[in-house]
């Protein structure tokens, strides 16, 4: 089931593509084995991938939703994949000192308390040299209106997980700068088919949430007819440059 989640994710979330891409290359380079923290992990849609396919490799998740750590360690114990490890924490609670040789923090920053903190505590758990891919949504700007009065009558992904702030392309390099990071590459995401596809697609499930049963029948039938479209929306924004979007894809290193 989790499996069938990950292929959905991969169908549905643009950023994915973005990451999943900067990844394998990032993970291709590095000599065996490695260390990798995923900082946020969530139900480890980066992680398990790439913890079967690098055995001889090292994994670490950290989350701190308890249900998430719950699986993930149900799922590990269930196939005995002993090179990975979870641990339930905030990011500012990790304490491990240059360990890891790659961190993930993909779509987390913004949601933590101290965000200043937890990167100081990400670049103290790396090995010198060690590299940080990040990946934070920016500007949240909208362009469908009927969205953005979704967003404000309806409860939502950012509401309910409670978005500490909202950054800027500068602001974030200045933040990685301040807590001795070296920017090496960034890219935008999310221009204006990237937000067209996203906009489409979460007025559907939030609305899929809101409402009762028959409603929900309704919804599922307009996204799969909706669906050709954002399709096509996610794939010209993965392939068009960018030059300014709702995602920011940051490379850094320590």
């Amino acid at each position: 089931m989790i499996h069938l989640i990950y292929v959905l994710n991969y169908l549905l979330q643009l950023r994915k593509w973005h990451i999943t891409g900067r990844l394998n290359k990032l993970l291709s380079s590095k000599n065996k084995p490695f260390y990798l923290l995923d900082a946020g992990c969530g139900e480890a849609q980066f992680l398990f991938p790439y913890a079967a396919q690098y055995c001889e490799s090292y994994f670490k998740g950290i989350d701190r939703g308890h249900a998430n750590i719950a699986f993930c360690n149900s799922y590990i114990k269930d196939r005995s994949l002993t090179h990975v490890s979870f641990e339930e924490m905030e990011m500012e609670q990790l304490k491990e000192k240059e360990i890891y040789d790659i961190v993930l923090c993909i779509s987390v920053l913004p949601y933590s308390k101290n965000d200043r903190l937890a990167l100081t505590c990400l670049h103290h758990a790396m090995k010198t040299g060690a590299e940080l891919l990040l990946y934070v949504p920016v500007n949240q700007t909208i362009i469908l209106p009927f969205y953005k009065k979704i967003l404000q009558r309806y409860e939502n992904y950012e509401t309910i997980q409670q978005n500490q702030r909202v950054y800027t392309e500068q602001g974030l390099k200045l933040l990685l700068q301040d807590t001795d990071f070296k920017v090496v590459e960034t890219k935008n995401t999310y221009g204006f088919f990237g937000k067209l596809s996203n906009e489409l697609l979460n007025s559907h499930l939030i609305l899929f949430n809101a409402y009762a049963f028959p409603f929900k029948i309704i919804l599922s039938i307009s996204l799969l007819i909706s669906y050709p479209l954002i399709l096509i929306c996610m794939i010209l924004d993965y392939t068009l440059p960018v030059r300014s979007g709702n995602g920011l894809m940051v490379l850094a290193r320590k």
